[in-house]
């Protein structure tokens, strides 16, 4: 009976070994509108343009993001946010990108001090497949706030207040 199974491992193999090959998800020139909270715990609108590239492997990214937080009962830090990052996909796979990139921004707090946020990140952004336009995207990075007037000093914490911070985007 163990023989008769072990049949099948030279079969599994070769058609592990003979998979098509993979096409890099290509953004290249699209805009890309959703949310996310990726650059402040306050979740932002945000806009993104991937610049044309010779490769469709090669994919840099602009972004923007603001987000604002009104009658909120909750304990929330950020009450503004507006800020601006650039990213690039340094692994990419059919429906999977994992970039990396840096971001600078303006917060404004609940305690109204306010801050220049500079933010190093690693994400990835993943398509379902059937979903072609439509991004996940999740990050781990750290936010440095350097505060200024009325409180100044420097504040480092994971992005958006906690481990992982998640976005949508829709590419046209």
């Amino acid at each position: 009976m163990l023989s008769r199974n072990l049949l099948w491992l030279p079969v599994l193999l070769a058609l592990l070994t003979t998979a098509l090959p993979a096409d890099a998800k290509d953004l290249r020139g699209r805009f890309a509108f959703g949310f996310n909270n990726q650059l402040s715990p306050v979740t932002g609108a945000s806009i993104k343009y991937t610049f044309p590239a010779k490769e469709p492997t090669v994919n840099i990214a602009i972004q923007g993001i603001a987000g604002i937080a009104l009658f909120n009962a909750r304990a929330i830090n950020d009450q503004f946010f507006a800020g601006f990052r650039m990213l690039f996909t340094f692994i990419t796979e059919d429906n999977l990108n994992v970039y990396a990139g840096g971001g600078a921004g303006y917060a404004g707090f609940d305690d109204g001090s306010r801050a220049i946020r500079a933010q190093p990140v690693v994400g990835v952004e993943f398509f379902f497949f059937g979903i072609e336009n439509l991004g996940f995207s999740t990050e781990f990075g750290v936010n440095i706030d350097v505060g200024i007037a009325p409180r100044s000093g420097l504040d480092v914490s994971t992005a958006s207040g906690s481990f992982a911070a998640v976005g949508v985007h829709y590419y046209f």
